[in-house]
């Protein structure tokens, strides 16, 4: 286990494009920014190509929301955001447990952050069922208990048959099948997320899903 150290003067975003890289990469305004690749945040102001630069060189983007640290990884840069100074009142410290674990981001408009590993554990394989409810993805839920309940139905063979046909289809179509059901349940493809531990995943859900849905209702306001 490491720990990953911050301080100074960082930069938070006040304003992200439509349609612009910043966006795609999934970033809000109100995120402070640590890191920008190897470089400190203040040089993102003092020399804005820094934003485009960094995509060729496929770095990660070290981020602050809320509480929550976590990388974005930037292979088309990240222009189209808007920054200001931001000096961290108190150091800024991260657990890192073994390494960064990497995701796949996708977003529900004015809805949700939803992420997906990029390898699926061996300990979600013996129950299909949950893997799909933990994840959020309800017609693959649904379609595998219907499967369940009709092999259930027919006969005991039938059923293990359809069990063990649920497994194979979540260990072979891994990460890119849950990625592929996302863009079906209405989820928009994002950029890669690194976590230093897993735990957090749940909770930047939550704080982006709750950011999206005030930015809803203020701008229902308007």
């Amino acid at each position: 286990m490491g720990t990953n150290t911050f301080s100074g003067t960082a930069v938070r975003v006040t304003g992200v494009e439509k349609l612009s890289p910043g966006e795609k990469l999934g970033l809000l305004p109100g995120d402070v920014l640590l890191k920008i690749g190897k470089r400190e945040p203040l040089e993102a102001l003092e020399m804005p190509s820094v934003l485009e630069e960094i995509g060729a060189e496929k770095d990660w983007l070290t981020v602050l929301r809320d509480k929550i640290v976590f990388k974005i990884a930037t292979p088309g840069g990240a222009v189209g955001i808007t920054l200001e100074p931001y000096p961290l009142m108190e150091e800024v410290s991260v657990d890192v447990e073994e390494a960064w674990t990497p995701f796949y981001s996708a977003i529900r408009q004015e809805d949700s952050l939803l992420l997906l590993p990029e390898r699926i554990s061996v300990a979600w394989l013996p129950f299909p069922v949950i893997a799909y409810g933990y994840f959020r993805l309800w017609q693959m839920m649904a379609a595998t208990i219907f499967m369940y309940g009709l092999g259930f139905a027919t006969s005991t063979l039938a059923f293990v048959v359809v069990y063990i046909g649920s497994i194979v289809t979540l260990a072979m179509g891994g990460p890119m099948f849950l990625r592929d059901t996302a863009v079906k349940d209405g989820f928009l493809p994002r950029a890669r997320i690194a976590l230093a531990s897993t735990d957090d995943a749940a909770k930047l859900e939550m704080t982006t899903g709750a950011i999206l849905r005030l930015d809803r209702d203020k701008g229902k306001k308007r």
